[in-house]
């Protein structure tokens, strides 16, 4: 087994130790849908420490049976400071496996570690309203199986309806780069979300 795939999976392993022992600290589940996918997503609070807020999540995102992708991974966020209130940056770390055709029939088999994060704004005016942006990448060193790369970006506008509610309109594009044909989009486009706290 080559070194950047023991690495690799070495880093997952770890990150599913750390989830299992999250999962009794249930957070927050989060569903959003459009004409063509569904995902959900789960979100569990690990705590607080001088580093910011680590936030562990899991989650599904079905489009047809050939299409599908399962992701895991941590996030640590916190807000910039007083110099720009509102202002909060998360950066994070996450394992993806799925299968993906693109415009191709045959599915591919694909797995990634990506690197990313997300940057959210709420106005001071409008605490409720908030303005969220994401992105994650694994080059080829750390991405298995037909693909040779990954990537997801994604916006959404939210809006708090309630202390434990969120509501929010979002786009995402999801692809691979596949070694034996052209880049595959796993999803993208609009979708609308809910987001409940407990």
């Amino acid at each position: 087994m080559s070194l950047r795939r023991t690495v690799a999976l070495s880093l997952l392993a770890v990150s599913t130790t750390v989830a299992f022992s999250a999962l009794a600290l249930a957070d927050t589940i989060d569903i959003n849908l459009r004409d063509t996918s569904a995902q959900l997503q789960y979100k569990s609070s690990m705590g607080r420490d001088a580093l910011g807020k680590t936030e562990f999540h899991m989650g599904v995102l079905y489009v047809n049976k050939n299409n599908m992708l399962g992701d895991f991974g941590l996030l640590v966020k916190d807000e910039v400071g007083s110099g720009a209130p509102g202002l909060s940056i998360g950066v994070g770390i996450k394992g993806v496996v799925a299968k993906v055709t693109g415009n191709n029939p045959a599915a591919s088999n694909a797995s990634a570690l990506a690197l990313g994060g997300l940057v959210r704004y709420s106005p001071p005016a409008a605490s409720r309203l908030g303005i969220v942006g994401q992105v994650y990448l694994s080059p080829n060193i750390v991405t298995f199986g037909d693909a040779d790369r990954y990537v997801e970006t994604g916006a959404r506008v939210e809006f708090e309806v309630i202390p434990q509610a969120v509501v929010y309109l979002g786009y995402r594009r999801i692809g691979f780069g596949l070694k034996a044909r052209p880049y595959a989009i796993l999803d993208e486009g609009v979708n609308f979300g809910l987001r409940i706290s407990f």
